[in-house]
């Protein structure tokens, strides 16, 4: 084990020793609006790329900025928000967007004020914490529609296993017609590889009742990841997902 700490020392000391560490932020939202003298431009949402303690990285496929150009950011991390005056250093030509790199000038609060964990309760610190193992997870993923796949994949696990694990609860002391109780767990399976989730489901019909394999996939005609059962059904997004397990568990626990 020691070995293998010392590979991984050796290979990133000398990557790390020109680039300022970057921060696994959940949920974080950027916008960009221009400096101006008159009145303030709109802001303009971008596609965040990285964070540090000292400036952030985005891309946009609208913004036209150049080099030591100044520009106002609004950052947000989950609930809280940093906004300020910010210097474009680093440009990078894409084939789909330009991506910026940024140095804070003025901006307030701090990025070590607005993290601070110490106001928040229990809940939310094991909510934040749980968000940057999820965001680092994501940035392994370089590819863009990978990290959209895998994002997917982490929410679907989550909301599908937070709705067994409340439904378990909540009828554990239910009997079926037998007098036996319900055994649910055996009716959910996480695939981590095939990044799916097999579940009852009700037929379209009403009235029967099948298990499907449900995963995200990319709807490129939509450019937006849904949800697709092996089957042949799709579902725009996880809540659609969620209220048809929903209705599906309704109709088991009604009959």
């Amino acid at each position: 084990m020691g070995g293998l700490f010392n590979k991984i020392n050796m290979k990133h000391k000398r990557s790390n020793r020109r680039n300022e560490q970057r921060l696994h932020l959940p949920d974080v939202q950027i916008k960009v609006r221009k400096l101006s003298l008159g009145i303030n431009t709109p802001f303009v949402n971008c596609l965040p790329i990285d964070v540090s303690r000292n400036g952030l990285a985005f891309s946009s496929e609208e913004l036209d900025f150049d080099l030591l150009q100044k520009i106002y950011i609004e950052l947000s991390v989950g609930h809280r928000k940093i906004e300020g005056k910010a210097l474009i250093c680093h440009i990078v030509e894409k084939e789909e967007a330009t991506q910026y790199g940024v140095l804070f000038i003025d901006v307030t609060p701090s990025v070590e004020e607005a993290l601070s964990l110490e106001t928040l309760s229990s809940s939310r610190v094991k909510d934040f914490s749980a968000s940057i193992a999820e965001n680092m997870v994501l940035n392994l993923r370089q590819n863009t529609e990978r990290k959209r796949l895998k994002k997917a994949q982490i929410h679907l696990f989550d909301g599908v296993e937070a709705f067994k694990s409340r439904l378990m609860d909540l009828v554990k002391d239910d009997k079926d017609a037998q007098g036996q109780p319900y055994p649910l767990a055996a009716l959910f399976e996480f695939d981590a590889k095939a990044m799916s989730v097999t579940i009852p489901m009700k037929g379209i019909d009403g009235v029967s009742l099948t298990r499907c394999t449900i995963k995200p996939v990319l709807d490129h005609s939509r450019k937006k990841v849904v949800f697709e059962t092996d089957s042949g059904r799709t579902f725009s997004n996880l809540f659609d997902v969620l209220q048809e397990i929903s209705d599906t568990f309704q109709w088991i626990l009604s009959e």
